[in-house]
């Protein structure tokens, strides 16, 4: 079998020019930031911290984000959509959201940490999602630095703004940090750091519940695969679903058909999540969403990006590793980056089964993986080439 798993040398230069292409999306993130109505639902849930007052915490949100914001940021965010005229106009409507952003535990703390150092929530909010989307490229760098030709690391970057990572780092969502976890996750899982990897699973539902699925597929890699670390896989799946009830009750999360409903089905419009806590979403229902929304694929370059890197890894690795199903499942299930690529893709599928939305920003962790995991096998055809 083909060896998958190079070791090239850490690079002082590419150390150098990644840190310094760190620096620079950081800085551009931060001074072209992108204001989306959900730094209001965050801000939201940091001024409900400090009160319990429905109204004060509405009032508080809106006034500051008008001293914060310039003018024409501040009456797109109140103005351009029915959705956001009503959450500007009506109190219960505005906290009946928080929920939705509540749920995303250690982004928030993050937030509220840097607003208890006399930092501006909003700003706040940039600078977290910055640094995380930032970072999670450097996660991905240290996960797969040896095992990639050096040259392509000069070129990761420019990746890195096409699958949408630059993007995620303008705007404010808890997706960045995700970004970071997955970046943290891989890292792990390559460099068989399982005390590690298991901590960032259990804690990753609090960075964003629907890691939940992401934990269960790894999990299930190494229950199958992993015999010495089933006991450990059980333990912390075990945990996982433990942190991702409490995050649910914490957050007092509406479930996921009412989710399902308000966001999909009703496409934002029910602004009164509350009234729809006993929406059921039959079968059928949910079979027709999937179906009518997958249409969307082809107006997402990054998506298509990545099933195309995918693709080409899956050939490839397939052509290396022998054409017999059996030998290459078995080869393929030995190979970290193949794994990744393989639970990534599972992973985007699983997601948009359970919630059809294709949203470039909750995937470009998985994006990346699939790249890294395609320059992997370059790397070897030039390492093979060269003896």
């Amino acid at each position: 079998m083909t060896n998958l798993n190079l070791h090239y040398k850490p690079s002082l230069l590419i150390h150098l020019f990644m840190w310094l292409a760190v620096a620079v999306l950081f800085f551009v993130a931060i001074k072209k930031p992108v204001q989306t109505w959900d730094i209001l639902g965050y801000a939201a849930v940091v001024e409900a911290q400090k009160s319990d007052n429905k109204s004060a915490v509405h009032s508080a949100v809106y006034r500051d984000f008008k001293a914060y914001a310039s003018d024409e940021e501040f009456n797109h965010l109140i103005n351009s959509s029915g959705y956001r005229k009503t959450m500007h106009n009506d109190v219960e409507a505005f906290n009946q959201q928080i929920p939705f952003y509540k749920m995303r535990v250690l982004f928030i703390a993050l937030i509220a940490l840097l607003t208890g150092f006399g930092i501006n929530v909003f700003f706040a909010s940039h600078l977290v999602v910055a640094a995380a989307a930032t970072l999670g490229l450097m996660a991905f760098y240290y996960a797969y630095r040896r095992l990639i030709h050096p040259a392509f690391w000069l070129v990761t970057p420019m990746f890195f703004i096409v699958l949408e990572g630059l993007g995620i780092a303008r705007m404010v969502t808890a997706d960045p940090l995700a970004f970071l976890w997955v970046g943290l996750i891989s890292y792990a899982f390559i460099h068989k750091k399982w005390f590690f990897l298991f901590g960032l699973l259990v804690s990753s539902v609090t960075v964003r519940t629907d890691l939940l699925l992401l934990v269960a597929i790894i999990l299930s890699y190494l229950i199958v695969f992993k015999p010495n670390l089933r006991l450990a896989s059980f333990v912390t799946l075990i945990a996982t679903i433990g942190v991702y009830w409490w995050v649910n009750n914490y957050a007092e999360n509406y479930g996921w058909h009412t989710v399902f409903y308000y966001a999909i089905v009703s496409d934002m419009s029910a602004t009164h999540p509350l009234e729809y806590g006993t929406t059921l979403i039959t079968p059928m229902q949910h079979v027709s969403e999937v179906i009518s929304n997958l249409s969307g694929f082809i107006d997402e370059p990054p998506l298509l990006l990545f099933l195309t890197l995918a693709f080409f890894q899956f050939i490839l690795v397939f052509i290396l590793m022998g054409s017999k199903t059996k030998t290459f499942i078995s080869n393929a299930s030995k190979n970290k980056t193949v794994v990744l690529t393989v639970i990534s893709v599972l992973y985007v599928v699983a997601h948009y089964l359970l919630f059809p939305l294709l949203e470039n920003r909750f995937f470009v962790a998985e994006y990346m993986i699939a790249l890294l995991g395609l320059l992997v096998i370059i790397s070897n055809l030039i390492d093979n080439k060269a003896r």
